[in-house]
């Protein structure tokens, strides 16, 4: 990969880094400047990605280049409100911002880069493409977490498929269910496919268990790792890998039909303070190398198996309309009983 391999090197920082000793000037980038672009040694990364998976990006990508990232990672819409203040401010602080929220990539795609002649984009099929600014490096499927405590030697009674999730043995508060209310386009989405395919009347069932609601699934599988509740709904491969590593007693079950999940939609503003580095990143990620990073036993890759440890889904649900299923949002709240 000649276009990361400049030989320099700096220290990984998570949070503030120093400034590098060199830049990456001499490597440059395969896109066309647009302004702002910095000292190019260096690259400010706002992600949703889990600090597992963003560090091991770091790391790898500060051995390539020699660029340091400095990256922060929020909820979804706290960290793509924290970026669209800092525009409009004219303080911009992102090089990258890969966040979760499609209406807002849409609607302004003109605060973005087009990232069409970037190498390796167009290795990206165009369904992985949501405008010419804006791509998704990988998709995480929703899968539901649970207790290994809690099941061990009843493993036949983890459920495998939504509508188990209505055995009474499931009621009185064991199920941890992440609230829709914090991520409201992302649960939107999920909320849909459920109504479109078990009905309505499924998300009132469901609420009739007893569900015990979380912020969101990270907290609610702090939950389930202290002891409290036997499933969470919903949680991610990704999600579970620094609790793995710490022996955690979690697992995953699904994903289950229909397959709805994550979405990491990926941009360079325009104007990035460190452009050339952002384009150096943006290049790596759809790398190969990249790719196995991101995906790697967690994520579905848009370059399919070629990517080794990619997980394959074969139902994945067509991806509900993001405006629609915002639209839906109070009723489907109503029905879970949530204001």
């Amino acid at each position: 990969m000649d276009r990361l391999s400049c030989g320099i090197r700096t220290r990984a920082l998570a949070v503030v880094a120093g400034s590098a000793v060199l830049a990456l000037a001499a490597c440059g980038s395969s896109a066309e400047s647009s302004g702002g672009d910095g000292d190019a040694s260096k690259i400010t990364v706002y992600s949703t990605m889990i600090p597992v998976v963003q560090e091991r990006l770091a790391a790898d990508f500060e051995e390539r280049t020699g660029i340091e990232v400095n990256w922060t990672r929020e909820q979804s819409s706290a960290l793509t409100r924290r970026f669209h203040e800092e525009t409009a401010a004219g303080k911009p602080v992102a090089d990258v911002l890969t966040m979760n929220e499609e209406v807002y990539a849409v609607e302004n795609a003109d605060l973005f880069e087009d990232l069409s002649d970037l190498e390796g984009m167009d290795e990206i099929p165009e369904d992985w493409r949501l405008t010419d600014q804006s791509f998704q490096p990988t998709f995480a499927p929703q899968k539901i977490a649970y207790s290994k405590e809690k099941f061990a030697g009843r493993e036949d009674d983890l459920p495998e498929n939504w509508g188990d999730l209505l055995d009474p043995m499931f009621a009185g508060g064991k199920i941890l269910f992440a609230d829709p209310r914090t991520n409201q386009e992302l649960s939107s989405k999920h909320l849909y496919a459920l109504a479109e395919t078990e009905g309505e009347q499924y998300l009132a069932d469901l609420a009739a268990q007893g569900l015990t609601v979380v912020p969101s699934s990270t907290p609610g599988m702090e939950e389930l790792a202290a002891g409290n509740g036997e499933l969470l709904v919903y949680s991610y491969d990704m999600n579970l890998l620094a609790y793995e590593e710490a022996g955690a007693p979690i697992g995953l079950v699904g994903p289950f039909d229909p397959v709805v999940g994550l979405n990491f939609y990926t941009q360079i503003p325009k104007g990035a303070p460190h452009g050339d580095a952002a384009r150096a990143w943006v290049e790596y990620i759809v790398s190969p190398e990249g790719q196995q990073i991101i995906n790697d036993g967690i994520g579905v890759s848009p370059l399919g198996d070629s990517v080794p440890g990619s997980l394959t889904i074969d139902n994945v649900a067509p991806e509900p309309d993001a405006e629609k299923a915002l639209a839906q949002l109070p009723t489907y709240l109503d029905l879970l009983g949530l204001e």
